[in-house]
């Protein structure tokens, strides 16, 4: 009799044991389940990095839904010159064009993909990297923005070497992407016009 019930407090202390052991756990749980939730999800669902976002006029947007791209409308006075000009955000497009534009979303290819220069932080090492040589960058850049002069030399280089520039966007401290003028005209479907997002 005495054995049995030592062998009750006994199970009785182990079931206690345990149960402060899930318990103890249980944050620990808890986290591995929301971080493989979360990982399934972003593996089921399309992330806003698969897109890109182009703003413009509504007569434009509808242009270029029907007839598609026309490097020929590509205006120069802009920061990295003749190109394409894209957004990793919907916010971060119509801050650069106006919050009265209409918005494209654009699906990439696999090639802009690979061939993309990051110039979000472009430090002078890697500027000078890209133009081969030593080059004075003296008021050139400032807090990580690529002034325009240096930004269309930077996009002859791209274009010449049939990459995009990945870059900061002064108005949000988002991510642009400008595809030179030459790489539309070269590989017309680097980005594909999917539709109207707003």
């Amino acid at each position: 009799m005495g054995n049995t019930i030592k062998s009750e407090e006994h199970a009785c202390f182990e079931s206690e044991v345990c149960r402060a052991r899930i318990r103890k756990s249980f944050p620990i749980l808890r986290w591995i389940f929301t971080a493989l939730l979360c990982g399934s999800l972003f593996i089921i669902s399309p992330s806003a990095e698969a897109f890109l976002f182009h703003a413009t006029r509504r007569a434009a947007v509808r242009r270029i839904m029907t007839r598609g791209l026309n490097p020929a409308r590509f205006k120069g006075k802009t920061r990295f010159g003749k190109g394409l000009y894209l957004s990793r955000r919907i916010s971060t497009a119509l801050a650069e064009k106006g919050k009265k534009s209409a918005v494209i979303r654009m699906k990439p290819s696999r090639y802009l993909k690979r061939n993309t220069l990051d110039l979000r932080n472009p430090t002078k090492k890697k500027l000078r990297s890209l133009f081969g040589r030593k080059i004075n960058l003296r008021g050139k850049l400032k807090k990580w923005i690529i002034g325009p002069k240096l930004g269309r030399r930077l996009s002859r280089i791209a274009g010449r070497k049939g990459k995009a520039i990945q870059y900061r966007s002064v108005k949000t401290g988002g991510a642009n992407l400008m595809i030179p003028k030459k790489l539309v005209k070269k590989r017309p479907q680097i980005v594909r016009p999917e539709k109207i997002v707003r």
